[in-house]
């Protein structure tokens, strides 16, 4: 069986220093690889003022995060160097179709899930998938205003689709 876990990308700062989404996310793959055996990552995320302004992609930071852990240097895809959401699904969706997994096992935020159910059956619509939620460690504070976010971004996609 093959297994591909999605990592999808979050911030970090001007240092390349991972945000607590990133770390969350990590290591909720990371606990999946380390349980489960014939698994592969895709780290997607690149750059944008949004998440990233220097000069790695987000996934190398992401990918060195999970070397320092124990993941094997051959179980990573070439990265994805997405800026959003979207483009996570839709750089990634050769990617996929190319290794033909078992199972696509999406790895995002709790918050962040069902947006990223909504893209991905919309880009890619992958038979044989898993959305993992990376439970959120943020302050309660920061947590509302990133569901909030999330409920916008699904009501105009959700919109867009009855159009």
């Amino acid at each position: 069986m093959k297994y591909l876990i999605m990592l999808l990308g979050s911030p970090n700062d001007e240092t390349g220093k991972l945000s607590q989404i990133a770390m969350d996310r990590i290591e909720c793959a990371y606990n999946l690889y380390a349980n489960n055996k014939h698994m592969r990552f895709l780290c997607t995320g690149g750059f944008g003022k949004h998440f990233n302004t220097t000069n790695q992609p987000h996934a190398s930071y992401a990918k060195s995060k999970l070397i320092e852990r124990g993941v094997r240097e051959e179980d990573f895809l070439p990265f994805t160097l997405s800026s959003n959401t979207y483009e996570d699904f839709l750089l990634s969706k050769d990617t996929i179709e190319k290794e033909v997994p078992n199972m696509l096992i999406v790895v995002t935020s709790d918050f962040h899930i069902e947006r990223a159910r909504l893209l991905h059956d919309r880009i890619i619509n992958y038979p044989y998938i898993i959305f993992i939620p990376a439970k959120s460690t943020l302050p309660e504070e920061e947590l509302l205003l990133l569901i909030k976010h999330e409920q916008n971004a699904q009501k105009i996609l959700k919109e867009q689709a009855y159009k």
